[in-house]
């Protein structure tokens, strides 16, 4: 047992251990497998071996660690036990998900959820009910449809799968740019920062971004001319114009433009009842005045309905709210912009403050399990429909110009595959 190892670690392994002794006649802790210990291995009479991983450390390196290990088990059965501050964390839950998806792909009888260690540890009826039929509904798959994995599994190879002959396209999150201002100005000025100018000129300036540098304003307004927003802070005599085009070939000056094209878009999302969460880089969908937020539109015949925010409500009290929530970023790739868009979910106990930990767990078990492959790539169509209010362009204002974004997601073809496989 390892030294460095914390008393809830022990202790659910202790638990667990003794649980699964009982319901399958055998279990061990610090068991070798694959050139690594395994937390609790424990094997029913007709030889399904179970593994059982605790990961207690809150630290991300240690979780991805604990993964590989439990990758590279050879038990027909994998179940992960986490601290809590894991199942909270966002990043643990799309990892741990991945690896569920592909040991299942592999035949491995993996449970697709984090179990949460602080029921293992405080509540004994949990354990001997819902995590006792965890393993039992397992072990009846791997009797059913599973095989004996490890050396049994190497007596008879299975035939490598041939790659097909057949043209896919590849989707990705990426939408193209199709125009922007083409020129950028900028002009000395004695003002150094960004709350300077708002003071200065007040708040109707958000409608123009702008970035303060080097004793210089730039933006994409034209200061030369004299009705400008920006004229009382500026040197009119030494406006400077310089080609979109050419600076976004410089990489200092791409990261210039690329900034001002988030201001433009962080202030189009705020009109679209939308909080940018500067902590974690996302823009949220709100309440309406304490109501859901539907965004409905026609597809064909039938009329479809989002609720972008929405609120659960028991007695006439809200119990937690549910937000779509994205981020959306410009990025540089192969000398071409794109608009990169990451959706994801956002919960709150009131539609504003964020949901208490013990709870964010769960919930984010429930909505965020399945948010892969066909459904991920549903959620980036959708945010393009959203955010551009169901046109074939998504137009964002920026001060006297407008940024176009194509709402069709860039991507490739492909000439080989697999014939079987099809969008699940």
């Amino acid at each position: 047992m390892s030294s460095s190892e914390s008393e809830q670690h022990k202790r659910i392994k202790d638990i667990l251990s003794d649980y699964l002794r009982k319901w399958t006649g055998a279990s061990l802790q610090e068991y070798p497998s694959s050139g690594h210990e395994l937390d609790i291995l424990a094997m029913t009479k007709d030889g399904i071996s179970i593994c059982i991983e605790v990961i207690w450390s809150a630290s991300l390196q240690n979780f991805y660690r604990d993964m590989f290990l439990v990758q590279n088990s050879d038990a027909n059965i994998k179940i992960v036990v986490a601290n809590p501050k894991l199942l909270a964390d966002a990043k643990c839950q799309r990892i741990f998900e991945k690896g569920a998806i592909a040991q299942r792909k592999f035949g491995v009888a993996m449970h697709g959820e984090l179990i949460d260690g602080e029921r293992v540890l405080s509540d004994g009826s949990y354990v001997e009910s819902e995590f006792k039929e965890i393993v039992l509904n397992l072990i009846e798959h791997v009797q059913k449809y599973g095989k004996i994995t490890g050396k049994a599994s190497e007596e008879v190879l299975a035939e490598p799968k041939p790659v097909d002959k057949k043209e896919e396209d590849l989707v990705s999150n990426l939408f193209p740019i199709i125009s922007l201002p083409p020129t950028l100005y900028s002009s000395p000025t004695y003002l150094r920062r960004v709350n300077q100018v708002f003071q200065k000129l007040g708040s109707d300036v958000e409608e123009h971004p702008f970035l303060p540098k080097n004793r210089k304003l730039y933006t994409f307004d034209n200061l030369t001319d004299s009705s400008s927003i920006f004229a009382p802070i500026i040197d009119k005599r030494e406006v400077t114009e310089e080609n979109t085009s050419e600076l976004l070939k410089n990489e200092d000056s791409r990261n210039d433009i690329i900034y001002l094209l988030n201001l433009a878009m962080e202030k189009y999302c705020r009109k679209r009842n939308m909080r940018y969460d500067r902590d974690h880089d996302r823009f949220i969908c709100l309440l309406k005045e304490g109501k859901n937020y539907v965004f409905g539109w026609r597809a064909k015949t039938k009329y479809v309905e989002r609720r972008v925010a929405r609120a659960f409500c028991k007695e006439g009290q809200v119990v937690f709210c549910v937000h779509y929530a994205a981020s959306l970023n410009f990025m540089y790739i192969n000398e071409a912009l794109f608009l990169k868009i990451e959706p994801t979910k956002v919960f709150t106990s009131d539609g504003i403050k964020p949901i208490r930990k013990e709870k964010l767990a769960s919930l984010m078990s429930r909505y965020l399990s399945k948010e892969y492959n066909s459904s991920y790539l549903s959620s980036v169509r959708f945010w393009a429909k959203f955010l551009s209010k169901l046109d074939t362009k998504l137009c964002v204002p920026f001060g006297n110009n407008t940024i176009e974004i194509d709402t069709n997601p860039a991507g490739t073809l492909m000439l080989v595959g697999i014939s079987e496989d099809g969008v699940v």
